[in-house]
């Protein structure tokens, strides 16, 4: 079930006010900060790849986002207005995306939880707890398809989950515009 979400989580585990024993690896977590660590099921090579593998390509800004739970993983899910449909097709004008964690947690190899009022480029895919069961939710492919609109709006950095090295760093503004990027 909770494969559609292309992640396995391996341990979700509360540390709150818990110190390492001496001579432990294991380091001291903030107080009331929780430590989530998951494995993605594949790593995405190419843009074209992403796209493969998703529904549709939006540019679009988050508005807001609530935290909730899926099968007690805690999950955030962000309000994204839609503001260009690039590739393939969306049921709405604003998507309710769907991450695992939220922004108080240490996050290992899943992606940053999106942020308020900022611009991205998401290859995403209906959310579906079973086949063909849709819940109004959507994913970002592969927690791999994001990429953030830089300060100067000049580019869309890599912002999804882990360090895949052929996923391109940047892609520029004027691509994504024109749709080029998708060549």
């Amino acid at each position: 079930m909770l494969k559609r979400l292309a992640l396995v989580v391996i341990a979700a585990a509360l540390l709150a006010g818990c110190g390492s024993a001496p001579g432990s690896e294991i380091a001291a977590q903030p107080e009331g900060q929780t430590d989530l660590s998951a494995s993605r099921v594949k790593d995405y090579a190419t843009l074209a790849e992403l796209r493969a593998q998703s529904t549709a390509i939006v540019r679009g800004t988050v508005e807001s986002s609530t935290r909730d739970k899926l099968e007690d993983l805690p999950v955030t899910i962000s309000k994204v207005r839609v503001r260009e449909v690039l590739w393939g097709k969306v049921s709405s004008d604003v998507l309710a995306v769907q991450q695992v964690g939220d922004e108080t947690m240490k996050l290992h190899d899943t992606g940053a939880i999106l942020a308020k009022d900022r611009e991205y480029l998401l290859f995403v895919q209906p959310f579906q707890l079973k086949p063909g069961e849709l819940t109004g939710r959507w994913l970002i492919t592969g927690d791999q398809g994001t990429f953030a609109r830089s300060s100067d709006g000049h580019t869309f950095q890599f912002a999804g989950a882990g360090d895949p090295p052929e996923l391109p760093r940047t892609v520029s503004a004027t691509a994504v515009e024109t749709g080029t990027f998708l060549n």
